[in-house]
């Protein structure tokens, strides 16, 4: 029998993570409808071409950008996809049969959509909720149950009486690279009709530091970096305020005293009664909202003082809302309406995967005898794919720090730059910032 003399022992551990699943509704109808109790108009009406159609959407972690709702999958073979016979939609709780209640389910080529051809809404019940649930396969034959609802509401109007009513008509949901830009877009409704004669628009995005205009209540010299004002309301540290001809940041804001501290000197002195306004306040948006214009874009390309608006991706971080307000400027006789302003507010989110950077390096991250430069190339993956790898879609700037972190001895910019020798004694922190 053969002696032992060692043994190595090591554990082995299988760890299967569920991929992660984000589901929305999207909706061919803004999700306001107007009933005009004059006419017993529906306003969009559900009940006429083109309908209300409701086509759910499934993204998957590491399934790229794509839409995998129409994907068919089976345990048994390891497909991933929707499991087949899974798919249900409900109508405020009730499930939803195919063929009635002027219904009609779509099957997984057409993306399960929900097509409506009945207005479900009434003066009685102003509400109606649809949901969409099925069970996901992922490449483990793990079955994962997944949900996503969508609301609608009904605006009662009295006749001629005016509203504003806003949709989203590609969506309200950036994933990854999956689309570019979004659109915002809003309409005057008048009674049971659309009014796009003699009215005006306004955007604006959510910004709790826009405030309504003030006035400086001390008298103040050239050369100060606080004045007093009679409200601070909506003032808040990194906000901007105008005085004059000079336009300024806050730093500071004292409740109690109504003092605020700017992070520049006045250029020219303040009388007291002298206007502080917000260079993004609009009146018809009011405050906590920035107009959107041409000189303050802030994501929004295009549309500012029309009544659709599109939006790129860099302009909803995790999630932002916008506001649409429109100003019946019709001033003829009989319009009790004129002059009126009307507004409605619309939400945007950000779904994207988390972007990772890795830092590698062919020569490594040692200088040995001072022999080696360092060659590093930043790698970025989402959803565990590597993307730019060609290094033109992000903007790529580095910081090397010395050991404390106190100081930075050089920046670099590029996907992959070089450390030379010189540049570190004894330690050195080499970090890389990635933006677009």
């Amino acid at each position: 029998m053969a002696l032992k003399i060692a043994r190595g022992q090591v554990t082995i551990v299988d760890q299967n993570d569920a991929v992660s699943l984000q589901a929305f509704i999207g909706s061919s109808q803004p999700l306001t409808q107007v009933f005009n109790r004059d006419t017993s108009a529906y306003a969009p009406s559900w009940a006429a071409s083109p309908y209300l159609v409701l086509s759910p959407s499934l993204f998957v972690s590491g399934k790229s950008s794509v839409d995998q709702i129409s994907s068919v999958g089976n345990a048994a073979t390891l497909t991933s996809g929707v499991k087949a016979g899974s798919a249900k939609w409900y109508k405020n709780g009730v499930a939803v049969t195919s063929g009635q209640d002027s219904c009609t389910v779509g099957d997984a080529p057409a993306k399960y959509a929900l097509t409506i051809k009945a207005n479900h809404m009434s003066v009685a019940s102003p509400q109606v909720r649809y949901a969409f649930e099925a069970v996901y396969i992922d490449a483990n034959g793990l079955e994962i149950p997944f949900r996503a609802e969508i609301q609608f509401t009904q605006h009662l109007s009295a006749g001629a009486t005016i509203t504003a009513v806003a949709y989203a008509p590609d969506g309200v949901v950036f994933k990854n690279d999956a689309v570019a830009t979004l659109r915002a877009h809003c309409d005057l409704w008048r009674g049971a009709t659309i009014d796009t004669t003699n009215v005006t628009y306004a955007w604006g995005i959510k910004d709790s530091a826009v405030f309504t205009g003030t006035t400086v209540t001390a008298a103040a010299n050239a050369g100060a970096t606080t004045i007093v004002v009679a409200s601070v309301a909506n003032m808040e540290p990194g906000g901007k305020l105008k005085l004059g001809s000079g336009e300024y940041t806050i730093s500071a804001v004292n409740v109690s005293t109504k003092v605020v501290t700017l992070t520049s000197a006045l250029s020219a002195a303040a009388a007291t009664g002298a206007a502080v306004t917000c260079p993004y306040y609009h009146s018809m948006l009011g405050a906590g909202w920035a107009h959107l214009t041409s000189a303050n874009p802030r994501g929004v390309t295009a549309g500012w003082t029309t009544n659709e608006i599109t939006i790129t991706a860099d302009a909803v971080l995790n999630f932002e809302t916008f506001k649409c307000a429109i100003k019946d400027t019709d001033t003829a006789a009989g319009n009790a309406s004129a002059n009126k302003v009307v507004c409605d507010i619309l939400s945007f989110s950000d779904m994207s995967d988390p972007i990772m950077v890795d830092l590698v390096s062919q020569r490594g991250f040692v200088i040995k005898n001072n022999g080696n430069d360092v060659d590093v190339k930043a790698l970025l993956y989402r959803s565990g794919e590597e993307i730019d790898s060609a290094g033109t879609a992000y903007t790529y700037t580095w910081k090397l720090w010395n050991t404390a972190g106190t100081s930075v001895l050089k920046t670099y910019t590029g996907k992959s730059i070089t450390v030379a020798k010189a540049d570190v004694t004894g330690k050195g922190v080499l970090m890389c910032e990635v933006s677009k």
